[in-house]
């Protein structure tokens, strides 16, 4: 038996396949005009319970959800309001292109690495 334990590698999909996943906003996500036209949105931190005790004990925390915000820029604004949980990351991509006019695959490496993020932070899931 060894002291550390192997992660089990993450599933890998192909490009083809996360272009056809359709990204959905969480629920308890808030939204709030911004100046310029942008969005700045409201989400819960996920506190991980060890930290919440630690926190809790030494009076930082009264276990309200710890809400964080995130101003996006023009781009992120554009994307945000796609995404409905109907169009794929390659109909955001399409319609990036279009916009910005900018290369398809520019497009979808941009898009993606913004869904990742926002994904990351628990503001929107896959389908």
């Amino acid at each position: 038996m060894s002291l550390f334990k192997k992660r089990p590698p993450e599933p890998i999909i192909s490009r083809a396949e996360a272009l056809k996943m359709v990204p959905v906003r969480n629920s308890e996500v808030r939204e709030k005009p911004v100046a310029g036209g942008l969005v700045q949105l409201s989400y819960p931190l996920a506190v991980k319970p060890w930290f919440g005790r630690m926190a809790e004990k030494v009076g930082l925390w009264d276990k309200r959800p710890m809400i964080k915000h995130l101003e996006l820029d023009e781009m992120g604004t554009f994307v945000w309001d796609i995404i409905d949980g109907e169009h794929s990351v390659q109909d955001i991509a399409d319609a990036f292109v279009e916009k910005y006019e900018v290369q398809s695959r520019e497009a979808e490496l941009s898009v993606t690495a913004f869904i990742k993020t926002i994904g990351q932070r628990g503001i929107i899931g896959l389908k």
